[in-house]
């Protein structure tokens, strides 16, 4: 189904990231402009509910978020979500843009079908006019994002079960980008003409993107995380997962840049990272990426982002949304909160694309 995307008044939004290894939330209440973080939290997602991005057990996701939302110092009435993986697909493509509104839906749909590999009476469907193309400016840019019915059915359930109604349900990386933006504001003025990677490091996936001109232009996902450092810790030291995590995110090593196994994994994050670059400016015909933003979990390991603009020789960046929190600010004790990324980037949708509601045409 296509439907057109629907601006949202100012109401409080709570975006919900479900993770394979937390599920957080961020409350975010204001405008687009002018908003601020009044609460977050998040709560350990119950063992195998959540594979491959996929809701598997909403039972007890159900049961779990009911926990999370106990720990916010408020109710709230409205949500967003996303929905990831592969049950996700996303393309821009170029539309004429003096043709009739039902001449363009047809098109859209036929993009669609081409582009979408599961029949489209399972696939929820909505796009958005980017504006003109720039080599084009007849032409414009229009984002397609499909997603499978079910994955969002999932979803939704969960939020229903709390007396949540959902307002928006967003791809991960367009919300994540949202966030991005937000934060880095020279990705809309100085820096608006240069191109800017993301890296979002989850448990079991890494997510790379490239922002220009405060869009998402370019997305891959791949299987690798902040797990595998947690895995190497424990074994190099004989210790439970949990006592790993801890050490990784506390930085209790001895010195980080002398242990191998931290190393090792550093070193492999920067290959992915290289590889992900020359795979876009090779598909994109782009020479350069000029500024790369850390973000997820996985990017808190003390050090890293020192470490990766070594390495990469790149203006590396690790906002933290938590920071708008006005008490969050003057906290001696404060918390880096690079993992509420897309959580805030949802929390703070305005106007969206959304899978949600019905087809209105």
């Amino acid at each position: 189904m296509i439907r057109f995307l629907k601006k949202s008044t100012n109401i409080p939004m709570l975006g919900v990231d479900f993770g394979s290894s937390t599920i957080k939330a961020v409350a975010v209440s204001g405008n687009a402009d002018d908003y601020t973080i009044d609460a977050w939290a998040e709560i350990a997602t119950p063992k195998n509910a959540i594979r491959d991005f996929q809701l598997q057990d909403v039972d007890r996701i159900s049961q779990t978020f009911k926990q999370l939302l106990r720990m916010l110092p408020n109710k709230y009435k409205y949500a967003a979500t996303a929905v990831n993986g592969s049950s996700v697909i996303t393309k821009i493509t170029q539309v004429a843009s003096n043709i009739s509104q039902i001449d363009f839906e047809n098109i859209v749909m036929m993009e669609a079908e081409q582009l979408i590999p599961f029949p489209l009476d399972e696939v929820s469907l909505d796009f958005e006019v980017l504006g003109p193309n720039a080599a084009d400016p007849t032409r414009n840019d229009v984002l397609i994002c499909a997603a499978r019915s079910q994955s969002i059915a999932s979803a939704v359930s969960v939020f229903n079960d709390s007396d949540l109604s959902v307002k928006v349900v967003d791809v991960g990386m367009h919300a994540l980008t949202r966030a991005v933006v937000s934060l880095e504001k020279s990705l809309q003025t100085a820096d608006a003409n240069k191109f800017c990677a993301i890296v979002d490091i989850g448990e079991l996936s890494l997510s790379f993107g490239i922002i220009f001109q405060g869009e998402l232009i370019y997305s891959r996902l791949q299987d690798f995380g902040g797990a595998s450092l947690t895995r190497s810790l424990a074994t190099f030291y004989n210790l439970p997962p949990e006592e790993a995590e801890n050490m990784k995110l506390k930085g209790a090593l001895s010195s980080y840049t002398d242990v191998d196994v931290v190393n090792s994994y550093i070193n492999q994050l920067t290959q992915h990272i290289k590889r992900n670059i020359q795979l876009f400016c090779s598909s994109s015909g782009h020479r350069t990426v000029d500024i790369l933003v850390l973000s997820g979990g996985g990017s808190l390991i003390p050090g890293l982002r020192q470490q990766l603009a070594l390495q990469l020789d790149m203006d590396v960046r690790h906002p933290d949304p938590v920071q708008l929190n006005k008490q969050q600010q003057a906290a001696d004790n404060a918390v880096h909160g690079a993992k509420y990324m897309t959580a805030l980037g949802l929390g703070k949708v305005r106007i969206s694309r959304s899978f949600l509601p019905k087809l209105t045409r």
